[in-house]
């Protein structure tokens, strides 16, 4: 999990939701609440890596982050009152969506952005809406939210890949946090099982930051969607076999 955040930017949900679900037997609901108490930690180690680099553009990630914790925990909401297979079903049907878009974007270069461009305030409105589908979805999903935060960050503001990484990291401390309270305040939490994918996290987010500033950006991008189309297919073939 620490390997995709300091790798893609990302808090880890998308392999963490079905490990708990498939290999712990945790029911969908306890998997996406866990998820999220793990992905806090997680994400704001990852954060400090990629600032120690200058990657974290602050002005968006507080943009990205306060829009993110109002629209959570109407997420968490919504997937408390879901059936969990209907549940699954819908986090598959997501993933699939993200590898496509993110395999499409990967195909074509990825310009770097200037600083300025994406600090710029007009931006304040692209940032503020992609921050409200980060916790709408992270909330309903169980995920950090960065599968959504990265591509709107790459397409609507200009982000370069790692630029979208490090400020997505930022702001899904904010948005983690709160998707976290509302599962913990319905008892879907399991702490203990949060604690220990945190402690194998926290080894190999500076492995993965490292790696993530040596890339290519194409290749970034490529390998993130090829990792999302696999998890994908295994949570789609779980989900059909109920």
């Amino acid at each position: 999990m620490g390997l995709l955040a300091g790798l893609f930017g990302v808090g880890g949900g998308i392999l963490a939701v079905p490990a708990l679900g498939l290999i712990l037997g945790l029911d969908q609901h306890a998997a996406q609440g866990t998820s999220l108490a793990m992905i806090l930690p997680t994400v704001a180690l990852g954060a400090w890596r990629y600032n120690r680099r200058g990657s974290v553009r602050w002005r968006a990630a507080v943009y990205l982050g306060l829009a993110a914790v109002v629209f959570s925990f109407a997420g968490a909401a919504l997937a408390l009152a879901l059936p969990g297979r209907h549940l699954r079903s819908l986090f598959a049907v997501f993933l699939l969506v993200i590898a496509w878009s993110t395999l499409r974007r990967g195909r074509a270069a990825v310009p770097a952005a200037a600083a300025a461009e994406a600090e710029a305030p007009g931006q304040a409105p692209r940032q503020l809406g992609i921050g409200a589908l980060v916790g709408l979805l992270g909330g309903l999903l169980g995920v950090g939210g960065g599968t959504i935060a990265i591509p709107g960050l790459v397409l609507l503001c200009g982000f370069g890949a790692q630029e979208a990484q490090g400020t997505s990291l930022a702001a899904l401390v904010f948005a983690s946090a709160a998707g976290a309270t509302g599962y913990a305040r319905a008892g879907q939490v399991d702490w203990i099982g949060a604690a220990a994918l945190f402690l194998g996290a926290a080894l190999t987010v500076p492995l993965g930051a490292a790696a993530a500033h040596r890339l290519p950006q194409r290749t970034l991008l490529l390998a993130f969607a090829a990792l999302v189309l696999v998890v994908a297919v295994l949570e789609l073939g779980s989900s059909l076999r109920g």
